[in-house]
């Protein structure tokens, strides 16, 4: 069965940007805060308590991995970061 016009199929709903809160790459802004979380972990050697979905969300996308060190971002989840915040530091604190 094709379908012709503009209307979604049956079951299935237009979802507007704002409840549908995601990034350039379909991230979650959970699964954006995740990522910098890695990148600090990686960065500072502390180890944060990280959300399992999220994480695994980003390995999908090839944004982070698992290693012997526990989850860490890929040079792609790296750069994905410094596209997003650009200048902003990693720990997310306001520059002067």
């Amino acid at each position: 069965m094709t379908h012709h016009d503009d209307t979604p199929p049956a079951g299935l709903r237009v979802v507007s940007n704002d409840e549908n809160d995601l990034g350039p790459r379909g991230l979650s802004v959970e699964a954006q805060r995740t990522l910098r979380q890695l990148e600090r972990r990686a960065r500072s050697g502390q180890l944060e308590a990280v959300n399992i979905r999220d994480v695994q969300q980003l390995a999908s996308l090839g944004l982070a991995r698992h290693g012997r060190g526990g989850w860490l971002p890929t040079r792609e989840g790296l750069a994905y970061l410094e596209q997003r915040h650009g200048d902003r530091p990693a720990d997310d604190t306001p520059r002067p």
